[in-house]
């Protein structure tokens, strides 16, 4: 592999690791203003935020091992760690 190469592999993960911490970000600013808890799941490009109320969460927490993303259920007290380490399991990274 030349040296070009893997310049750009690693510019290309920085990036993508980038775009994940911000979508974390985006999610805590969703629980902030969000009135109850949500299910948070990473859908293997984006975080997803469900209403408990909604058919997906109740899909999800009734079957949880067919939602291999499910981060867990969160409120406005989540921090970014919660979301961080969890998603990072996930992914096999530290965020």
């Amino acid at each position: 592999m030349t040296a070009t190469v893997h310049n750009w592999q690693e510019e290309g993960r920085t990036r993508s690791k980038m775009m994940v911490v911000e979508n974390i970000y985006q999610t805590l600013d969703t629980l902030l203003t969000a009135d109850d808890s949500r299910v948070v799941n990473w859908d293997g490009r984006i975080l997803r935020v469900h209403k408990l109320s909604s058919r997906k969460a109740t899909q999800i927490l009734q079957s949880p091992d067919s939602f291999p993303g499910l981060l867990g259920v969160f409120d406005h007290r989540a921090t970014y760690r919660d979301l961080a380490d969890a998603l990072g399991d996930i992914l096999g990274i530290r965020l």
